[in-house]
C-alpha cells in the first residue's frame, strides 16, 4: 500500500498598517535616554517595523493565506491621517511590558473603524481577534517575561496638548512574521490599497 504525504506549509501572520515617522524615532530615542533604561531591561521596537496590528492570525496554512487575500480584497477604506500623541503602558503604567505612543481622538477613530471592518472580514473566515484593537503604536517592550518597566513618570512627562509628529494610514497588510534570536522580522504577503 502507498502511502501519499503532503507537506502543510505553515506561517505565523497578522494583518496591519505599517507608519514611518522620523519624529516617533526620535521620541523612541528621547525616551530611552529620559528613563535610563538599560538594553537588558528594555527591547525598542526597530523604527522599520513600526506598525499597528489590526488582527493577529496565528499560524496560518498557504490555503488559508488564499482565502484571507480574498476577504482582503473587498476592503473599502479610504486614506487618513493620524496625530501622534501620548505615551503610556500596558498592562499599567507602574509595571508596563509594552511602551506606546497614542494617537489623536479622530485618528483613533478612523483606525479602529479601519480595523472593525478588517476584524468583520477576517471573523467570516473563522479567524478571531486575540485581544480588542487599540490604536497604539508599540515603541519598547520589556526584555524578559518576568519583569517591567516603570512608565509613569515618562507617560506624565509627555502627557497633555503635545504631538510627536503625523503619518497618513494608506495600505492594509497581510504579513508574515518570522521569529528569530535578533527579534520578529516582517515582510508583506499581500497588500491592499485604499478604495471607495
Amino acid at each position: 500500500m502507498a502511502f501519499s504525504l503532503s507537506l502543510v506549509i505553515v506561517m505565523r501572520a497578522f494583518i496591519a498598517v505599517d507608519v514611518y515617522s522620523e519624529e516617533i524615532a526620535k521620541l523612541q530615542s528621547d525616551i530611552l535616554s529620559t528613563a535610563g533604561w538599560n538594553r537588558r531591561e528594555v527591547k525598542p521596537v526597530d523604527p522599520r517595523n513600526f506598525h499597528f496590528t489590526i488582527i493577529f492570525l496565528g499560524e496560518i496554512s498557504e490555503q488559508d493565506v488564499e482565502k484571507i487575500k480574498e476577504g482582503l480584497r473587498g476592503l473599502r477604506f479610504e486614506a487618513c491621517a493620524i496625530t501622534y500623541t501620548g505615551v503610556g503602558g500596558f498592562p499599567k503604567l507602574s509595571h508596563a511590558r509594552v511602551i506606546w505612543v497614542g494617537v489623536d481622538s479622530q485618528g483613533a477613530q478612523r483606525l479602529t473603524n479601519l480595523a472593525n471592518d478588517v476584524i468583520t472580514k477576517m471573523s467570516d473566515l473563522g479567524f478571531r481577534p486575540d485581544k480588542p484593537f487599540s490604536p497604539h503604536l508599540t515603541l519598547f517592550r520589556a526584555r524578559s517575561s518576568n519583569s517591567y518597566l516603570n512608565a509613569a513618570e515618562i507617560s506624565s512627562k509627555y502627557q497633555g496638548t503635545r504631538t510627536f509628529g503625523s503619518d497618513i494610514i494608506n495600505k492594509v497588510h497581510l504579513k508574515k512574521s518570522v521569529l528569530t534570536p535578533s527579534g520578529p522580522t516582517y515582510s508583506d504577503i499581500y497588500t491592499i490599497e485604499p478604495k471607495k
